[in-house]
């Protein structure tokens, strides 16, 4: 599950923020869609591996956090926080400025951790750069100077999926067809 096209120069709390977030996943390999969070939150050492920044859930806690994996990743596939917005509006964080900054506190549940990190993220305006992948949905960080990237890899690495490219040939494909269709209609 790591992350398919290197680190970002965003920082540890966006990378944290995706690793949550692709605990949701269409492999490459088989192109099924993968649940992998409740099977990490079985195993102690997975979830120190995967999510070493986030308490591991309680069984009662779980569907609570697939709850606001799944909303947070419809917003950012929504490219908003509507759902965030809603969350906090049920789960309430603390805001503390010291030393210069912004701090976020509040209850150490899985869910509210991960509020502050989306939050946090809202605040350095860096939640507007998380993309989804309009075909494996992977959860990419945005680096591009105009904030406009759409893929989550233009050539296959380390993924061996280069989603960008795919959908480029199959719709040149698609226009090859239906000007062929066209010539021979004519």
């Amino acid at each position: 599950m790591g992350n398919r096209t290197g680190t970002t120069v965003a920082g540890p709390q966006v990378e944290d923020m995706r690793s949550f977030l692709n605990t949701w996943v269409i492999p490459n390999d088989t192109r099924q869609e993968t649940e992998n969070l409740p099977d990490l939150a079985a195993s102690p050492d997975d979830w120190a591996r995967t999510l070493p920044q986030l308490p591991r859930p309680r069984a009662d806690e779980l569907a609570d956090l697939l709850r606001l994996r799944d909303d947070l990743r419809e917003d950012v596939g929504e490219r908003g926080t509507r759902r965030l917005d809603e969350w906090l509006a049920q789960r309430p964080q603390t805001v503390r400025i010291g030393e210069g900054e912004l701090r976020l506190e509040g209850p150490a549940a899985p869910v509210d951790v991960v509020l502050r990190q989306a939050a946090g993220l809202v605040l350095t305006e860096r939640w507007r750069r998380l993309r989804a992948c309009p075909d494996c949905r992977w959860v990419f960080y945005d680096q591009s100077r105009n904030n406009t990237r759409t893929w989550c890899s233009m050539y296959a690495g380390e993924s061996g999926r280069a989603c960008g490219s795919i959908a480029k040939v199959k719709r040149m494909r698609e226009t090859q067809k239906r000007r062929t269709a066209a010539v021979e209609a004519g």
